[in-house]
Order: structure tokens, then C-alpha cells, then sequence
């Protein structure tokens, strides 16, 4: 029983450690986060996307690196155009939920992230330093 948790807790980690942009958080944590006090609201962290994702891009910003980015959205994008799918697209409405859910999940991710950025901006930005994880 012992070993079940333990490699529940260690597939729990893989999965929150495979792209940094914490796969297993969904919008209600996204939620949650924009109505701590003091953290930026949803406004300022959608605002704030085409900055993370210049200074992701220049490699400025530490927090999420270029390439795991890169691969990340043209995975989303090939899965998104690609005719084989987990529900056929041909069925209405159903089809189109795992596209759908996949492209919120990279989104809020995305979204998620743009908070840990505006934190690391505001103190300041410096290259080594990375916001805390809340």
C-alpha cells in the first residue's frame, strides 16, 4: 500500500514537472489565484501575455523555458488540426470537446504563468530570480 502512494505522489510530480506551466492546475485555481489579495487580476495577467511570451521567447524570463514552450504550442496546434483525435470531430459538439479542452487547458496554463511573470516584473525582473510558486 505504502509503494501505491508513493508512486501516485511520483507520477503526481512528473506530471506537474513536465512543461512548468503545471499541468495538473485547472481554472478554478486560476480562480482562486486572481482573487488573492494582492495578486494580479485576470485582466493584468491576459494583458500581460505578449510580454511573457516576448521575454519566453528572448529568454529573459526565466520561468518557463523557450523550446518547452515552443514544443508545448505546436503540439497543442498539431493536435488541434491533426484528423485523428480521442473524440472524432465528425460527432457534433463532442467532437470538438477534447480540442477544446486541451486548448483551455494550454490557455490557463498560459494564463496561470502570466501571474508568476507579473510577480517576477514587479520585483524588478532580475534573470536568476524566479517568482515563488503559490
Amino acid at each position: 500500500m505504502g509503494k501505491g502512494k508513493a508512486s501516485k505522489g511520483a507520477a503526481a510530480a512528473r506530471m506537474r514537472g513536465l512543461d512548468g506551466l503545471a499541468v495538473t492546475r485547472s481554472a478554478w485555481g486560476l480562480y482562486r489565484e486572481t482573487r488573492r489579495p494582492g495578486a494580479p487580476g485576470l485582466s493584468a495577467r491576459v494583458g500581460a501575455l505578449p510580454r511573457l511570451l516576448r521575454d519566453v521567447l528572448l529568454r529573459r524570463y526565466p520561468g518557463v523555458g523557450p523550446g518547452k514552450l515552443l514544443v508545448l504550442a505546436f503540439a497543442v496546434a498539431v493536435y488541434l488540426v491533426s484528423p485523428i483525435d480521442v473524440l472524432p470531430d465528425f460527432i457534433p459538439v463532442i467532437g470538438w470537446s477534447d480540442d477544446t479542452g486541451l486548448l483551455l487547458w494550454f490557455l490557463v496554463g498560459l494564463t496561470r504563468e502570466s501571474g508568476r511573470y507579473l510577480e517576477w516584473a514587479g520585483r524588478g525582473g532580475t534573470v536568476g530570480e524566479l517568482p515563488a510558486d503559490s
